[in-house]
This record gives C-alpha cells, structure tokens and sequence, in this order.
C-alpha cells in the first residue's frame, strides 16, 4: 500500500487531537459554572441517536460504492443499532412507553445508558480485526462480517445477562458501572490497536476514527463516578463527549465519500486525457499510413513508366 502521508502530516494530526482533548477537558473544568449545560442531555442524546443513524447510512453507502472494505459494512449495521438503542433510552426517558409497560423510568436508568455504549464498543473492536486483515490484504467473505456480527451480538446479550444476574440484589449503578469499564477496556484496546496500524500514514478516515475514538474513551472516563464531579454534569459531559465522537466519525465517513468522489473525477480526467492522446496518435497513424501509401503509389508508377522506357529501348535495338 502506498503510503500518503508524510511523519511530519501524522505527528501535526496527533497534535491536533491532543489539542482536541485538552480543550474538551478544559470546557468540562469550567463547565460547572454554565447553567444552560443542566439541561440539554436528551437533546444530545437525540442528536446522537440521529447522527448514528447518518454514519451507519454513509458507512453503508461507502461500502455499496466500491465493495473493497467489509469494515464499513460491519459499522453500518453496528451504527443502525446503536442509533435505535440511543433513540430507544431517550423514549424510555420521557415515560413514553409508561402506557404500555408497567415499568419505571429509575428502574431501568443506567442500564438504558450502557447499552448502547458496550455494543458500539464491541463493533468497533471488531472493525478494528477486520481492517487488519484487509490492510494485509487478505480476502474477507462476507459470511465472515456476519458471523462476526453475530458473535459481538451473542457476547454482548451473554454479557449483559450474566452481569445482569449477578449485580441483581446490588444497586443499578453498579452494573452500569461495571459495564462501562468492560465498554472503556474495549475502546482503549481499539484505539492502541488502530494507532499501531500506522493507517494515519495511508487513509485521511483513519484519522478521524481514531479521533472519534478518543471522544468515546473521554465518553466512558467522565461516565464513571471516579472524578470529584458534580453527578449530573459528569453525564452531561459524558453525553457531550459521545456526541462529539459521532460528529467526528459522520465528518469522517462524508470526507471519505467526497475523496472517492474526486479520485473518480480524477480517473475520468485522466481517461479522458488519455482517450484524447490515444485520438490524436491514431489520426498522425492514419496520416502518416495514407503519406506512405501515397509515396508507395509514386513509386510504383515510376516503377512503371521505367519499365515502359526500358521495354522501347530493347525493341529498337
């Protein structure tokens, strides 16, 4: 594979998210003394839920367009069901299904959270295995992407039942708890793995993966009640983190799109460069074949008229 980027372009990109995460830290230090942030977590929460549903429909539209990464096809149908899981937990936010299920909202709090976060952990987990099997160019079948999506599918439903079961006569939380360290362990063996890869050196969307990354860790780390932090601005934050991480990701999939779309207006430039120069060498070709047959013709008719002159010489004599 032929590396596009120089170590120079690598080390200004991590700069840049290094850079991304000291302000996001330094906005969640002063963040405390913002009123309107109390207030807006369903909203974030909304539009992350929207944001998955757009990254799973371009990851999808990237994989239809050239067929060449199963990677993009696992992150579609991973971002189709966390966007339904987030859209999920905001409805049973707002009690919508109070008249149908005799269930409360503070029973099934934090697990409506975590759901949603330990899946999409797992997916990317996963498109990280996929993506280094391609890189070393490797054929992929997709019954493997499936089978793939199936076993994080069962580890997950395993994960949450047998967790489920035990932390049953503990606090909600705890669960929750747990399961955001088991999604965090994820994350960060992803982002080492990706960062190893050295893909930044050869693909822009490996950039902003692995940015969307390191706001899905942030996400996991301000979730978690280890940090002296008012409860309800550490989950705005959380939420806030998340919802950057998606942005970044959507950013990622629409500039890969809008990169294949200018390597295909390139190639037609190039054919059609290559068409013109192709025109022009069969038009000298066809000049230079009619000159050669013209001077063939000349020739052949002096041929001609000397064999006229040499047959009346020989007759006289």
């Amino acid at each position: 594979m032929i590396q596009k980027f120089t170590k120079n372009d690598v080390k200004k990109r991590e700069i840049f998210i290094l850079l991304s995460v000291i302000a996001f830290l330094t906005f969640g230090y002063v963040a405390g003394n913002l009123k309107w942030i109390t207030d807006f977590q369903l909203i974030l929460d909304l539009f992350a839920g929207i944001f998955a549903f757009f990254i799973g429909s371009l990851a999808l539209l990237r994989f239809i367009t050239k067929r060449n990464s199963f990677n993009f096809l696992l992150l579609a149908i991973g971002f189709f069901a966390v966007s339904l899981l987030d859209v999920l937990h905001i409805l049973i936010s707002l009690d919508v299904f109070s008249d149908l299920f005799v269930i409360k909202n503070t029973e099934i709090f934090p697990s409506s959270v975590v759901l949603s976060r330990v899946f999409l952990s797992f997916i990317f987990f996963l498109s990280w295995i996929f993506a280094r099997e391609e890189h070393k160019e490797k054929n992929i079948n997709e019954r493997f992407v499936f089978l793939g999506i199936f076993f994080v599918f069962s580890i997950f439903v395993i994960l949450i039942s047998v967790f489920s079961n035990i932390f049953s006569g503990y606090s909600e939380y705890i669960f929750a708890i747990v399961m955001q360290m088991i999604a965090l362990g994820v994350y960060i063996l992803t982002l080492v793995g990706y960062v190893r890869s050295q893909g930044m050196y050869y693909r822009n969307f490996e950039f902003w993966l692995i940015l969307s990354l390191t706001f899905a860790i942030l996400s996991q780390i301000f979730f978690l009640p280890f940090l002296n932090i008012e409860y309800y601005l550490m989950l705005n934050l959380s939420t806030l983190a998340k919802f950057l991480s998606y942005l970044v990701l959507l950013h990622g999939f629409m500039y890969s799109i809008y990169e294949i779309y200018k390597s295909e207006e390139e190639a037609q430039k190039e054919l059609l460069r290559k068409n013109l120069i192709l025109s022009e060498t069969k038009k000298k070709v066809e000049e230079a074949y009619l000159i050669l047959r013209k001077e063939k013709w000349e020739m052949s008719k002096g041929k001609a008229c000397a064999d006229d002159i040499l047959k009346d010489i020989l007759n006289k004599k």
